[in-house]
Order: structure tokens, then C-alpha cells, then sequence
């Protein structure tokens, strides 16, 4: 129940929502009956970490009382994606990582994961999910505008393991790894982002996709042919960028 009224960001809930939501089914009198209590075991509790109220009883509508200052790091999260999307906008690019990456740092797991099977979680739980995806997708797009390779291989990596389908961060991740002079891994990764379409939507690489192998694959025969019997590629440095970028 408090997780629920923290959740709401500071609204207020219907009586009759909170009834539905926990107690969907049941009879209106036994439900009610239900919520009164475990408000009153609440409200018990809570006075265990402060006398002041903390849940706030309004013409049937519950909520947290507005004088209590909470710090959440859903909200915060919230808060530099949203920050970091304005200043994106309107070309603050330093400004926007900065903001970017408050969030990456603040989001430790899926929202409430430790509440798998409560049904009221499930779409706030997939809403954040894709803002974190949407999060790292335009920190890695700024990271290898910069030339920052390694850590653009990182984001692209850790939205892989949430997305083994995203052919976006695949090609990303293949085009680091060819500007760090690491041919052999961006081939591979290529073999791992066909395996991850075909098995999981029974579809082949879109031409881009095709083609950035490609041109990877003219790029390794190059070098090979020009310094033959080396068996390992010296990366370049990370902060210098090809004539292609």
C-alpha cells in the first residue's frame, strides 16, 4: 500500500481505487473493511520512523500528507531524463550527457522488481523500462559523436542486455569497435546481432546493417594485406576520429 501512494507522486487515490486495485473481486463492504485496516497497520508503522502523519485522508481520496519531504530516486530519475531531453533540444549536447548520466547512475534495478507478480506494478515497471532504454540510446549517440568509444561501447552493450533486438545499438557497437581498430569484435558482433534477429523475430539484418559489415570486412583485408602476419589489432586512440566520421 505505501509503495503504492509513493509511487503516485504526491496524488491522492480514490478510496475505490485502492479497494479495486488490492482487493479486485472482493465485496464493496468486505473491501473497505480490508482497506481501513491496513491503512490503520500503516499509519502504525510509519509512526515507528516519525510522529509527524504521513498518510493524508481527504473526501475518500488517500495519499502522502504534502509537508512530507520525500527523496525517491524513481522521481529523480524522471527528472534528469526529462532535464536532459530539454537540453538536448536545444543543442546544450555536454549539458544533456551530464543530465543523461545522473540517470543511468540512479536507475539499480527494474522498477520495484522485488514485486514481480502485483499487477499494478506492470506498467509503470515497462514505462521505465523503455525510458532507460531511451536514456542510454541518446547518451551512446552523444558519446560517439564525441569520439568516446570504449564508453559508447558500454551503453550500446548494456542496452543489448535488455534488447538483444535493437539492430540500432548493434551497428553503433560494430561501428566502436571499427574505430578502436578492434575489426575482429565488430565482425562478431555482427554473427551475434543476426543470431538475435533470427531467433528472436525470424528476420535478417536491415542493409544498413549489411552494408556497415561490409564495409568493416574491406577495412580488415586491408589491413591485413598491408601488415601481414599481425594477428592482433593495436586499438587507435579514443579520441581521434576517422575521415568517414
Amino acid at each position: 500500500m505505501f509503495k503504492f501512494l509513493l509511487a503516485g507522486n504526491g496524488r491522492v487515490v480514490p478510496r475505490e481505487v485502492l479497494m479495486e486495485t488490492f482487493w479486485p473481486g472482493a465485496d464493496p463492504e468486505a473491501a473497505r473493511n480490508n482497506l481501513n485496516v491496513a491503512i490503520y497497520g500503516l499509519r502504525q508503522s510509519l509512526r515507528v520512523a516519525t510522529e509527524k502523519p504521513v498518510i493524508a485522508y481527504v473526501l475518500g481520496n488517500y495519499g502522502l500528507e504534502p509537508e512530507i519531504e520525500l527523496w525517491m530516486d524513481l522521481e529523480e530519475f524522471e527528472r534528469h531524463f526529462q532535464e536532459g531531453s530539454r537540453q538536448e533540444a536545444v543543442g546544450q549536447l555536454d549539458t544533456a550527457a551530464q543530465e543523461y548520466e545522473l540517470a543511468v547512475s540512479l536507475y539499480q534495478g527494474d522498477f520495484l522488481e522485488g514485486d514481480p507478480y502485483e499487477e499494478w506494478t506492470i506498467l509503470p515497471r515497462e514505462r521505465m523500462r523503455y525510458t532507460i532504454l531511451e536514456v542510454l540510446e541518446r547518451l551512446s549517440q552523444i558519446y560517439f559523436a564525441r569520439g568516446q568509444y570504449a564508453a559508447c561501447v558500454n551503453l550500446c552493450q548494456r542496452i543489448l542486455e535488455r534488447d538483444n533486438c535493437r539492430e540500432d545499438a548493434h551497428r553503433r557497437l560494430m561501428a566502436c569497435y571499427q574505430r578502436l581498430g578492434q575489426r575482429h569484435l565488430a565482425l562478431r558482433q555482427y554473427q551475434v546481432c543476426i543470431e538475435a534477429l533470427r531467433s528472436e523475430l525470424d528476420i535478417d539484418p536491415e542493409p544498413a546493417t549489411v552494408q556497415l559489415a561490409e564495409d568493416i570486412r574491406r577495412d580488415d583485408q586491408r589491413y591485413k594485406t598491408n601488415y601481414p602476419g599481425k594477428l592482433i589489432d593495436k586499438p587507435t586512440r579514443i579520441n581521434r576520429k576517422s575521415s568517414g566520421d
